[in-house]
């Protein structure tokens, strides 16, 4: 069954707008993993905001480590908004006590998701 399905509009709307606010928090206006600035993506099960290109990173993991959505776009259900707000980058990167180190190209970045994640 498509739980996605019982999300009405209103909630949709008020999720959307959680969703907007948790992005405006200082720890929260970067990507976790590049700290690109203004992320619109994430993880819902890391409880991650990333950017586009690092969603595609982890899209490549697989959902069993990372299931991504957009934070503007998708719906999303109460329990995966409850979740990223009892996260977000700041606590999730503590706990990986992972730090992208400097210089970092395209394969580097990926690797060091990879390495960060799987």
């Amino acid at each position: 069954m498509n739980q996605k399905a019982n999300v009405s509009k209103e909630l949709n709307a008020k999720h959307r707008k959680i969703l907007e606010g948790l992005l405006k928090l200082p720890e929260n206006r970067e990507c976790a993993d590049c700290k690109a600035i203004a992320p619109r993506w994430a993880s819902i099960n890391l409880g991650i905001f990333i950017c586009m290109q690092c969603s595609g990173v982890h899209r490549s993991l697989g959902v069993h480590i990372s299931k991504v959505r957009s934070a503007t776009l998708d719906t999303w259900l109460p329990e995966q908004v409850a979740f990223i707000q009892s996260v977000g980058n700041e606590k999730s990167n503590s706990f990986w006590e992972a730090e992208l180190p400097p210089n970092y190209d395209r394969v580097g970045i990926e690797n060091f998701i990879r390495a960060k994640y799987e």
